[in-house]
């Protein structure tokens, strides 16, 4: 066996043979002015085999079982425990450090560096499906995620909060539901250089890989014939099967709902955010808390009354409707306002609540483009925030996702059917989940393509949606503690 990566080299065979190529480096490499360094080479061996060669002596003497190349154990024993140990002491000592600093910052830092991508390599090569520190590594990264946002997850919400963003979940993967995935896909990526390293070597077929692909098999479906080397192909049936298990266990409208929402398109773009002051997309730790606990179902504040007279429950329901909160109108100019300025950034010239255009019944939309948008028509735009919580609106909500943003659309087209044909009309519906109505959907993704072109930025789409969910879920704390009755003491 003759391999190397980069700089790092490793020979296997007889002992005679890697005596001999050793010999033949050293000289080599001596005749070209480089001298082989024995106290930073290893050898790998049973305890068992003698090894008589002078040079192969002055090596460091390593065991079979503690063995390790390029950072990750080829065996269970000893370097796996260490590694796995040095994982989980340092994923405690940055969750220290992570709930010192902004809840958005520590949840993306989180989510796309101190967890399952930080030991992703060590799962790909090392096996450590039954290793018992996976059990722990999780166990620290939901502690993290409850000191991060400050609330508290039962083990379905933890369960859910563990899934994909677009599963519904927080994107922070439990690495005890990838160890399997990570490691077949590994494995079959690689099986061909497997056979031309270890080509004219006696060597034994992977138990591991044969053990961990029988227990994918009977856990989910067959295995086919051709082995895929991508991992979402050996992950994508883990997380269906653990949404279910959500699923199963959602037993109100109002969960089922929470769930349906957040695993809806466009609803957890807000957690793709980077937060960016002066673009819009920085929340403050209370708002973060909000979103996440309407993502998950989580109670958020104690039951109390609000300045209107009604009863707000743990999960804050009718905050989010109140017809006397005065966010709800600040949030829905502030809404308007992004969409005039993304039409603006695409250089299309626009008004926000022209007159005139209604002359019968006097009702103006929230913008008009001063230019033909299409087909030679100028285009008309409302937009509104929507409640699926809401008592007139749960039932359907846990029916069928978006569907509460859809009739809120449709309400808008009824109510501006009277405009010319000169028009075009687009309503603008979002849920306070996340959630936009298709139509609007698609008009959005079509605007920021026309931003793209002007600035030459490819991720204008995302930015742009990242935005709207950003501004949504900052209001919904504004609305929550506008429930609050507020006393001034004064002397």
């Amino acid at each position: 066996m003759n391999i190397g990566y980069l700089d790092d080299v490793s020979l296997g065979g007889p002992v005679d043979t890697v005596a001999a190529d050793v010999a033949q480096i050293a000289k080599v490499g001596g005749d070209m002015g480089l001298h082989l360094n024995a106290s930073k080479c290893e050898l790998i061996a049973h305890q068992n085999l003698s090894v008589t060669d002078e040079l192969l002596q002055s090596f460091t003497r390593v065991d079979v079982g503690s063995a390790s190349l390029l950072g990750a154990p080829l065996f269970h024993g000893s370097e796996l425990d260490k590694s796995w140990s040095g994982c989980c002491d340092d994923l405690t000592r940055a969750a220290k450090r992570l709930c010192d600093i902004g809840c958005q910052d520590a949840l993306i830092l989180l989510r796309s560096s101190f967890s399952a991508p930080k030991v992703l390599h060590l799962l790909r090569c090392a096996p450590s499906v039954s290793h018992a520190a996976l059990q722990t590594f999780d166990s620290l990264l939901r502690d993290c995620v409850q000191c991060i946002t400050n609330s508290k997850l039962s083990d379905i919400q933890w369960l859910q909060a563990s899934l994909p963003v677009r599963d519904g979940g927080l994107g922070v993967r439990r690495v005890s539901s990838l160890a399997i995935p990570a490691y077949l896909a590994s494995a079959a990526s690689t099986l061909s250089l497997q056979a031309d390293i270890l080509s004219g070597c006696a060597s034994s077929d992977d138990s591991y890989f044969k053990t961990y692909l029988s227990s994918w098999s009977s856990s989910f479906s067959a295995i086919p014939d051709t082995l895929p080397v991508k991992q979402p192909f050996w992950d994508r049936p883990g997380i269906q099967a653990d949404r279910l298990l959500v699923e199963s266990s959602l037993s109100s409208p109002f969960q089922r709902a929470s769930f349906l929402a957040a695993s809806s398109q466009h609803s957890g773009d807000w957690l793709y955010a980077l937060p960016v002051a002066s673009c819009g997309m920085r929340l403050d730790d209370e708002a973060v808390r909000v979103a996440i606990g309407l993502r998950l179902g989580l109670e958020l504040c104690v039951p109390h009354q609000c300045h209107c007279g009604t009863q707000v429950d743990a999960f804050g329901r009718h905050a989010f409707v109140c017809k006397k909160a005065p966010s709800r109108s600040v949030r829905h100019h502030a809404l308007n306002e992004l969409v005039a300025r993304a039409f603006s950034a695409a250089a299309i010239p626009n008004s926000k609540e022209p007159q005139g255009l209604c002359r019968s019944d006097g009702k103006r939309p929230d913008g008009l483009t001063l230019v033909p948008w299409q087909s030679g028509r100028a285009l008309v735009w409302d937009v509104t925030v929507v409640c699926p919580l809401a008592d007139s609106y749960v039932a359907s909500a846990a029916r069928e996702a978006r569907s509460v943003a859809e009739l809120a659309a449709t309400k808008k087209e009824d109510k501006y059917s009277g405009l010319a044909a000169d028009y075009l009309f687009q309503p603008i519906a979002v849920e306070i989940l996340g959630p936009i109505n298709e139509s609007a959907s698609d008009f959005l993704s079509l605007l920021a393509k026309k931003i793209s072109q002007r600035s030459g930025d490819e991720r204008e789409t995302a930015f742009l949606f990242q935005r709207v969910s950003s501004l949504v879920q900052r209001y919904n704390s504004v609305l929550l503690h506008h429930s609050f009755i507020r006393e001034d003491y004064s002397e």
